[in-house]
């Protein structure tokens, strides 16, 4: 398959008037298109684009070392009644061979593109770098999901026919792929029962308009993992959107019980798990005033489990993601 280097400039989160400048680019060249890019940032401007359009439609997916599930969603996707004008498949530097199964399965789909990162850039560099190429490529609505989201086929349709204010964020109702029936995250929400606002959507089904991204920019990469779609839900509250549910639009995900018998203990010994969740929260409430009353028990938990284990690495690890995250120090953190 031959590979089409894409101008991708990678502005600061915030940068904003890049996005039109980016839009402003590619309106002249040809709609439609499939390409594969990597991270360079020179431009082949025989390569096809969408034109800019208030309507288009972009999925993003992003995903690392699970091409199995990634092929389910990406069907998923291609199966909707309302048909996606581009679904973007953003490839966190999977070594898994995701790059050789995407060509052999989705080479002939013009609606597909594909960008392998030079590096693992994190859920929250991924749907950066994603939501960036959707605008540079005139998307209308962009439409956030990982890897393992599985929408029904009369998902999107529903969501797009929920929208009554484009200023605002959307999602579909979300349900354990594997009883179809339980509401997850959390939400007390109920199948077919109108709009439920909340206050956070995670990036599983997240829809937000183009508009909305030129306003408050784009997901901010520097979280890396956890807490980088709350703090993108709480930005656009700042400016005065709404965080929605279409409870007639339905995604099944996987239902994964971290708090029940070892998992948690599985969880705890995750240092990055241990250092991005609780320095990330630390910066949303630093920012924004929010807590989750579970989030912190299960951090203080964790502390209390490393101290009776004498586990030094991982309390020197929890103090300094608390002492970081008081001083606002947002960057990926090697660890």
């Amino acid at each position: 398959m031959s590979k089409h280097n894409v101008s991708i400039i990678m502005p600061e989160y915030n940068e904003v008037a890049d996005i039109d400048m980016a839009v402003d680019k590619i309106m002249n060249l040809h709609p439609y298109f499939k390409v594969i890019v990597g991270n360079d940032v020179s431009r082949d401007n025989t390569a096809k684009v969408a034109m800019d359009n208030d309507d288009l439609l972009f999925a993003v997916v992003v995903t690392f070392n699970r091409k199995t599930i990634l092929k389910k969603c990406i069907n998923s996707l291609l199966s909707q009644t309302l048909e996606l004008d581009g679904i973007i498949i953003i490839d966190n530097c999977s070594t898994d061979g995701t790059d050789a199964f995407v060509e052999r399965e989705f080479k002939h789909n013009k609606t597909i593109i594909y960008q392998r990162l030079d590096k693992n850039e994190g859920g929250a560099g991924g749907f950066y770098f994603g939501t960036k190429l959707a605008i540079e490529n005139g998307a209308g609505w962009v439409w956030l999901m990982d890897d393992d989201c599985m929408p029904d086929k009369e998902c999107l349709k529903n969501l797009m026919t929920g929208i009554d204010n484009k200023k605002d964020i959307y999602s579909p109702i979300i349900l354990s792929l594997e009883d179809k029936k339980t509401v997850l995250w959390g939400i007390k929400a109920k199948v077919n029962a109108g709009k439920h606002e909340v206050v956070t959507l995670p990036f599983n089904g997240f829809l937000v308009h183009r508009q909305t991204i030129q306003e408050i920019g784009f997901p901010d990469k520097r979280f890396f993992i956890y807490g980088d779609d709350a703090e993108y839900n709480f930005r656009a509250k700042s400016f005065g959107s709404k965080s929605i549910i279409i409870t007639d639009s339905i995604m099944y995900h996987p239902f994964k019980n971290q708090v029940k018998g070892l998992n948690i203990i599985k969880m705890f010994m995750s240092k990055i798990w241990v250092y991005y969740k609780l320095r990330n929260a630390v910066i949303i409430f630093h920012k924004y005033r929010y807590y989750s009353i579970k989030q912190i028990l299960m951090l203080v938990l964790s502390l209390f489990f490393f101290t009776f284990t004498l586990h030094f690495n991982f309390i020197r690890l929890w103090f300094a993601a608390v002492k970081d995250g008081l001083e606002n120090r947002l960057y990926v953190r090697d660890i």
